[in-house]
């Protein structure tokens, strides 16, 4: 009889120390799923409508940190800060450049050649704001070698318009000084050629700095 009031309670005892390990177990499962979800999130997508990969945060941040941990010599800072000049020079060269292209279609559409007489001095400091560029391009992307096609094309014609925008700029000095038809055509003809390549390579320099869709509609 004594044994039989025992009984329930042992029971409810035995029941409570089965439950308990597996309740602790799946709960100690939960916190490391949550833990691992926190460590690498596969589906943040950040404004830019780029998909993060898993471990990406890390691996970014690790780099970062190795890139402050590691001092640099000065030549090589020094390197690596005229190289990150170079997006805010190409600025100059690109809007001199269209500028004096467009002052040169209005004077011979209008036929007002008046309005020639500024792109005297607009070419000859886009020729030379064009060398700056391209000095500091060279600095941005380093020796040729490892380049994909984009920063090929890019490096290479940003050099030929560095060499189109002094033959433009001669081309017109040369007409200025002697004029002539035979002149004026060759001068026309060249910063026709350097414009158009001005904007080629300025949305390659887009692709390269945005993404290839930058300009998608």
């Amino acid at each position: 009889m004594a044994i039989r009031k025992f009984l329930p309670g042992l029971a409810l005892a035995l029941a409570l120390s089965v439950s308990a390990p597996a309740y602790a177990h799946e709960a100690h499962e939960k916190a490391a799923a949550a833990r691992a979800q926190v460590a690498t999130p596969t589906a943040a997508v950040p404004d830019g409508g780029v998909m993060a990969m898993p471990g990406m945060a890390q691996d970014m941040d690790h780099g970062a940190m190795m890139a402050d941990e590691a001092p640099k010599p000065m030549p090589e800072r020094l390197y690596r800060w005229l190289g990150a000049m170079h997006p805010a020079a190409v600025h100059f060269p690109i809007a001199l450049f269209l500028v004096a292209a467009l002052l040169e279609i209005a004077a011979l559409t209008l036929r007002r050649p008046v309005l020639t007489q500024g792109t005297r001095v607009i070419i000859a400091l886009a020729a030379i704001s064009a060398l700056a560029a391209v000095a500091l391009g060279w600095f941005a992307m380093g020796l040729p070698g490892k380049d994909d096609a984009t920063h090929a094309y890019h490096r290479w014609l940003g050099t030929s318009i560095a060499v189109l925008g002094l033959l433009s700029w001669w081309a017109k000095e040369h007409w200025v000084r002697r004029p002539g038809r035979r002149r004026e055509l060759i001068y026309v003809g060249l910063l026709t050629l350097t414009a158009a390549a001005v904007m080629v390579n300025g949305l390659l320099g887009g692709m390269l700095t945005h993404g290839v869709r930058h300009l998608m509609f």
